[in-house]
């Protein structure tokens, strides 16, 4: 996607195709991802959230065939596609990007589902942390080529910027969408290193191939630190 317009051009085409292939059954539809905080790269998809009534294997062959009528066969497409039932099952400390940091194109979460509370944020904090503390420190602990493997962290340290998302709205009730906002208002040099490597992964390309330790060992730290940081697993003490 070239820039914002053409962007904007997209979800119109694709909402319409929507409600003319699901009428009613449309319950909402949202924007979210890096165009919608505006701080999209060259290669960054175009990320919606799209819930029905109820969901059929029929709709699923409806849905890609409004995907594959869209710009480029689509290609720039990505995101979910639930059904009501299922939104309502998904765990709370799931659902930030449906209240956060997104644009709604048709009807309201809220309509559907409870937002997140705090407990839920630190949830979800918890397990983006444990995740990215498992992959760092297998990495660091056995034998691999942290040469390759380093190139394979860009989630990881997106699932970083998601957690100190998080942080923040439950810390000090702010969310802040892009990137350069929450550098901003972060304090501690691992999170905005984190962050920052997030924020420019592509341009640290050869940094990482010259040392591709110090990420893996700054994902580990980031990883350990957050989960001292939001407290004791069940059955700990304080």
């Amino acid at each position: 996607m070239a820039d914002q317009a053409t962007v904007d051009q997209w979800l119109g085409e694709f909402l319409q195709r929507l409600r003319k292939t699901f009428g009613g059954r449309l319950v909402f539809v949202g924007h979210h991802g890096s165009w919608a905080r505006g701080d999209a790269t060259p290669d960054s998809d175009i990320d919606t959230m799209v819930v029905l009534d109820h969901i059929a294997s029929s709709d699923l062959a409806a849905y890609r065939a409004v995907i594959d009528a869209m710009p480029d066969g689509g290609r720039d497409a990505s995101g979910l596609l639930n059904s009501v039932a299922e939104m309502r099952a998904t765990p709370r400390s799931e659902r930030l990007q449906y209240f956060y940091g997104r644009k709604v194109l048709h009807g309201g979460a809220e309509d559907i589902l409870e937002p997140p509370t705090a407990e839920d944020l630190i949830e979800d904090i918890k397990i983006k942390a444990s995740n990215n503390l498992l992959s760092a420190r297998h990495y660091l602990l056995y034998p691999h080529d942290l040469a390759d493997r380093v190139h394979n962290l860009h989630y990881p340290f997106k699932e970083c910027f998601y957690a100190l998302q998080a942080w923040m709205l439950a810390e000090q009730g702010v969310f802040y969408a892009r990137k350069d906002d929450l550098l901003l208002h972060l304090t501690d040099a691992d999170d905005r290193a984190v962050v920052a490597v997030a924020r420019d992964w592509r341009q640290l390309e050869a940094d990482r191939a010259a040392k591709p330790r110090h990420y893996v060992e700054l994902l580990e730290r980031w990883s350990r630190r957050m989960l001292e940081r939001v407290g004791p697993a069940e059955g700990g003490t304080a």
